[in-house]
């Protein structure tokens, strides 16, 4: 609950989420702007104090900083010391860790080569790009090599080389053994990386499980790609059921058939000398997904 305006109106931020995040999965958390993604992560890290209500990290209330004693943690626009060079603000973070000098000379240029700034370590992060500065967040996130990590938009301000090497790190750190939990407005990456998804809409949450689960048609319909000799037209080839027409390109086609149908089209197919590139479930993105339950009107 926060106040907004000039007359203080009482605003509900959030509403009754109820979520729980499993040791070593990649949760992701999307929503469309103001639907307290962020309300969420600070309330997370101590930041924000609930009107109402109870989160826990590692079996500890939130409001005892202990539970955030094996957390990194990346804000939404991360800022630092202007003046200070990435070595030396990875070694004032780790200084503030408890972390000796010695366990330090190891892991800060081993941080810095993670993000990919293994030539920026001695420059001032004043002269930081916004994806440097996004990516020297998450190496300062990583100091101490927390167990639990909590990102807010860490793919902000990435050209595609910063997000592929930012998704290797996320799987990296998930094969041993770390847990992610990322806000992001960038869906593929939901659909690339998470084992999980909650959709937050209005400040509630619309939807939280898996990502392939809620993608594929509960429907048994299949999308083939077939590929038949030149000269043959596809309404020549009678297939049974509904068979639609998705694309077609020269003598290649992209159709839906039930699935009880395939065997008979198959051969159909063959028959008329043609050949089966592809057969999946037919399945929407993410992008439809989270539109559909953005605008309250899932299908």
């Amino acid at each position: 609950m926060y106040q907004k305006g000039v007359r203080k109106k009482r605003v509900e931020s959030l509403k009754g989420i109820d979520l729980e995040v499993g040791d070593g999965e990649i949760f992701g958390f999307v929503g469309p702007n103001g639907a307290g993604k962020s309300t969420t992560i600070k309330i997370l890290m101590g930041l924000l104090k609930p009107t109402a209500g109870s989160a826990w990290l590692y079996n500890k209330p939130v409001r005892d900083p202990a539970s955030r004693g094996s957390v990194g943690y990346l804000p939404e626009n991360p800022s630092f010391y202007g003046y200070l060079s990435l070595l030396d603000l990875l070694s004032l973070v780790a200084d503030i860790r408890g972390i000796g000098k010695r366990e330090q000379k190891e892991q800060i240029p081993y941080l810095v080569e993670l993000v990919g700034l293994e030539d920026a370590g001695k420059r001032q992060v004043k002269t930081f790009s916004k994806g440097m500065i996004q990516r020297a967040g998450i190496a300062v996130a990583l100091v101490s090599d927390p167990d639990l990590l909590i990102f807010d938009e860490p793919m902000s301000g990435l050209d595609p080389f910063g997000r592929d090497l930012v998704a290797k790190l996320f799987r990296e750190l998930q094969a041993k053994g770390k847990t992610i939990f990322f806000s992001t407005h960038i869906l593929p990456d939901i659909e690339a990386l998470c084992d999980r998804v909650g959709i937050l809409v209005d400040g509630q949450l619309r939807y939280v499980g898996s990502v392939q689960d809620m993608l594929f048609s509960e429907e048994k319909t299949l999308e083939m790609t077939i590929r038949l000799p030149l000269g043959t037209e596809i309404e020549q080839v009678p297939f049974r059921g509904t068979s639609r027409i998705l694309w077609k390109k020269e003598n290649i086609y992209r159709l839906e058939t039930n699935e009880e149908d395939l065997p008979y089209n198959i051969e159909e197919i063959s028959c008329s000398g043609g050949s089966i590139i592809k057969i999946e479930r037919k399945r929407r993105t993410f992008e439809e997904l989270y539109k559909e339950l953005a605008s309250g009107n899932p299908k």
